[in-house]
């Protein structure tokens, strides 16, 4: 059953034990149009459940927890409960978590600077059972890419501003290596992989680039990948994921033009990643990461 935050809780948090603050009511005892409007909203309903888990970890996080309540009690009068149309409501909440979520922060870099890894990303590996799903942009309703499946190892580029709160779990999107190009996950639903098998992950992926073949172009097939066959000059062909710069208006047609048949080329080969037509991993194998054109 969905649950919201209520004035009346966060007034009575002034007295009552730190761990009520931050609970929320049954939406049925809802009174105001505010409260009732973000109990039958479902992404105000999430915003409502996030704004709970943030303002216990701020009231957890500052020594001033009684200027917190009243701030907290004051939003709720002076600015959601003012709101007229849901426009307004999602506004007050994004703010409101802003607000929060800085507080949580600050507390976090008083205590200790964050290191690289936090800053630049790392890799992680999948916890959503029985996969992680992959999205374009970073939110539920973002284009889903593909999955990736529990365990997998992800690669993560960088940490956004957009908060939720998905399955009952709180965090954060963020930008993602997927398929060569950027995408989003949910970080609540990732792991950070230990320190020894990060330095193992990143090893892996800058060795991918390791061999260079020189050859003709003899065959370009698409299905749910997009492969290239090169034939070296003792006439063994060698196939792999054309996932170079120069295969990207290929793979959009599924079509090669013809004036590229037989071309003399110097490629790099490393390791890509197969998918199915559900965007789910299928396996690795070697992939023509770049294409020289030679004479």
């Amino acid at each position: 059953m969905k649950h919201c935050i209520r004035g009346l809780l966060l007034v009575a948090a002034l007295v009552l034990p730190l761990h009520s603050h931050a609970a929320s009511f049954n939406c049925a005892k809802a009174k105001t149009w505010s409260e009732k409007t973000v109990c039958n909203t479902k992404q105000l309903s999430s915003l409502d459940d996030l704004l709970a888990v943030s303002f216990k970890k701020a009231l957890e996080s500052t020594d001033d927890k009684a200027a917190l309540k009243s701030a907290q009690v004051a939003w709720l009068t002076d600015e959601r409960d003012v709101c007229e149309d849901i426009a307004c409501l999602k506004a007050v909440y994004t703010a409101r978590l802003a607000v929060l979520n800085e507080i949580i922060a600050s507390a976090e870099e008083s205590v200790t600077e964050p290191d690289s890894d936090e800053v630049s990303g790392g890799w992680y590996q999948a916890i959503a059972k029985p996969n992680l799903t992959v999205r374009k942009s970073a939110d539920v309703t973002g284009k889903k890419l593909g999955n990736v499946p529990y365990g997998g190892k992800v690669k993560v580029l960088e940490f956004t501003d957009k908060t939720d709160s998905i399955g009952g779990r709180a965090g954060t999107w963020v930008k993602i290596e997927w398929q060569g190009k950027s995408a989003y996950a949910f970080d609540a639903f990732l792991e950070k992989l230990p320190v020894a098998d990060s330095d193992k992950a990143d090893e892996s992926d800058t060795t991918k680039a390791s061999k260079t073949l020189e050859g003709l172009i003899t065959s370009y097939e698409c299905g749910d990948n997009c492969y290239l066959v090169i034939t070296d000059k003792q006439g063994e062909q060698h196939s792999g994921l054309c996932t170079a710069t120069l295969c990207e208006p290929w793979n959009e047609v599924a079509e090669m033009p013809t004036k590229f048949q037989n071309q003399k080329v110097k490629v790099t080969v490393g390791t890509g990643t197969q998918y199915d037509g559900g965007g789910n991993v299928m396996g690795e194998m070697d992939a023509f990461e770049t294409i020289k054109l030679l004479k």
